[in-house]
């Protein structure tokens, strides 16, 4: 059998699970996995040199197209350097096949080059790990590499999804060229086997006020439905944050101005019997403290698909589906929301210029059908306080909640979408993930708006770190970069806005077809942004 006959294999096997798009990092121990993707048929191939950077790059390109994405790495650090973006989408339960080549493990001992030891680096943060033998040098071993190589990726696509790790070492030469991929070898079909619906909602009956909290994530048609008829029938009040992407009349979105705008009293006729969460994280701390709360609260977590455990939940809580049926839980909710909207309408019309006044203006221009990206800290804070777009699509990396791939996992996304996809992100988050822009295909679709308030905003606007004498170095950890001049050194065109009266124009120019302009530079560092938000949120009860 020749040399490297298992990699020829792999080809085949990964277009079998769903393969279409590989990232590739460059390096020399990897170049023969390289050839095999630049060579087979049918994959989409992505140069990216910063390894960081490449991760989360798959990762907003897996989860905007919903299917797995091959991210490849030579050996040593560059195999380390992926692990942010890994525990991300493991978080998040995106498909991410990450393949890194190796060096043989007889010579990890002998001072050569890239070593360090590879073996499941990313164990508590992926769903499987396998780490290819040598020699592979017979029918038999090739064989049962390739039944080993078809589990781990069948497993990254059983629910709940996620990332898996082939680790490949690879001996010398590696420059020459691979074998074809053999007819008849065993490829199947990957399995997938869901779990069986949570049946175990306990005693509910049409009288049981059940709180369903979706988080992060993109809900299907179906769980809609099944939300939309819990709501109609029971006692049930849905709670979606922009970045469930779940908008309508029916359910609630504003969970963080909404528990700020009631008092004790309000608060006691929102408390749930029942409460059932599934998706991904949640962004309000307000909701968080209010379920904790109360210890005694019954808490069902969904960890398969929830459509048919919806579907159980509403044939034990039959109500009266007829014109003269009352949803009184939601009623309790909803008379907080009114006041929330109505709150949310008078402070826009006289609202100060910051970081709020910005977002409120980008996301009310944004065009119909486009894509949001939310960056973490306080970008995602204040884009909760503004009306959800039912016409847009929110994505975070809230898995972790890290800065470190905002820019990137947005790029990914662009990438293989022929909607407008905007980021909002601030000036730390866009510094620290701008080799993000170092991409000779950077798609012209991607518009990115920093908010620049010179450091880390998030800490202005936390009760307490203020009060310590670290704060401005340490926490708020002011810089002198400008997000534009950093932009243009990549060859992007990109604005600095610096007062409020420039920036309506600059969003027309911004948002114009044709328009080459890819940042938005938006200064805010000298208007008092925490007090604007403060005062935002003082809602009078």
């Amino acid at each position: 059998m020749r040399r490297h006959q298992h990699i020829a294999e792999l080809g085949p096997l990964l277009r079998m699970h769903g393969i279409n798009h590989v990232i590739i990092c460059p390096g020399s121990r990897n170049a023969p996995l390289i050839q095999l993707f630049t060579s087979f048929k049918g994959f989409h191939c992505h140069s990216i040199v910063d390894e960081r950077s490449a991760g989360y790059l798959a990762l907003g390109m897996a989860r905007h197209l919903r299917e797995p994405v091959v991210v490849l790495t030579t050996s040593g650090t560059a195999v380390l350097n992926l692990a942010p973006a890994v525990a991300e989408a493991y978080h998040q339960q995106i498909p991410l096949f990450v393949i890194t080549a190796d060096r043989p493990l007889e010579k990890i001992a002998l001072f050569n080059n890239q070593i360090i030891d590879q073996g499941a680096p990313f164990y508590a943060y992926t769903k499987g790990f396998y780490q290819v033998p040598l020699p592979v040098a017979h029918e038999e071993d090739l064989d049962r590499v390739i039944r080993h190589m078809e589990s781990l990726f069948a497993s990254a696509l059983a629910f709940p999804p996620g990332p898996v790790h082939l680790n490949v070492p690879l001996e010398e030469p590696l420059y020459e060229i691979l074998p074809p991929a053999l007819d008849g070898t065993a490829r199947h079909a990957p399995v997938l086997e869901n779990p069986e619906p949570v049946s175990d909602f306990g005693s509910v009956d049409v009288n049981t006020r059940i709180l369903v909290l979706v988080g992060m994530g993109q809900v299907a048609k179906d769980v809609r439905e099944q939300l939309s008829k819990l709501v109609h029938k029971s006692q049930a009040v849905v709670i979606a944050e922009n970045i469930a992407n779940l908008p309508g009349d029916g359910f609630i979105s504003q969970p963080e101005l909404l528990l700020a705008a009631v008092d004790k009293d309000g608060r006691e006729a929102l408390i749930p019997d029942l409460l059932i969460t599934f998706g991904g994280q949640v962004v309000s701390k307000r909701l968080k403290l209010f379920l904790q709360k109360d210890p005694d609260l019954k808490h069902v977590e969904i960890d398969e698909d929830p459509a048919t455990s919806l579907e159980l939940l509403a044939k034990l809580v039959s109500g009266d589906e007829s014109p003269g049926f009352k949803n009184h839980f939601l009623e309790n909710w909803k008379r907080g929301q009114e006041r929330v909207r109505l709150h949310v309408q008078e402070k826009m019309q006289s609202l100060e210029y910051g970081n709020l006044w910005v977002i409120n203006a980008i996301l009310s221009a944004a065009p119909p059908g486009s894509v949001l990206h939310l960056g973490n800290s306080s970008t995602i804070r204040y884009s909760q306080l503004v009306p959800h777009r039912e016409d847009l699509s929110y994505y975070s990396n809230r898995g972790t909640s890290g800065i470190d791939g905002c820019v990137s996992a947005a790029v990914g996304a662009a990438l293989v979408s022929e909607q407008i996809h905007i980021l909002l992100v601030g000036d730390l988050s866009f510094i620290y993930d701008s080799n993000a822009l170092w991409n000779r295909k950077f798609p012209e679709n991607l518009k990115i708006v920093v908010l620049n308030d010179q450091g880390g905003g998030i800490f202005r606007l936390l009760e307490g770190p203020s009060d310590m004498e670290f704060f401005e170095e340490f926490s708020v950890t002011h810089h002198p970069a400008s997000p534009a001049l950093l932009a243009q050194s990549f060859s992007k065109q990109a604005m600095h806005v610096g007062a409020q009266d420039e920036l309506g124009g600059a969003i027309a120019t911004f948002f114009s077809a044709g328009s080459s302009l890819s940042v938005l530079d938006v200064d805010t560092a000298e208007q008092e942004n925490s007090r604007i938000f403060k005062e935002f949120m003082d809602i009078k009860k």
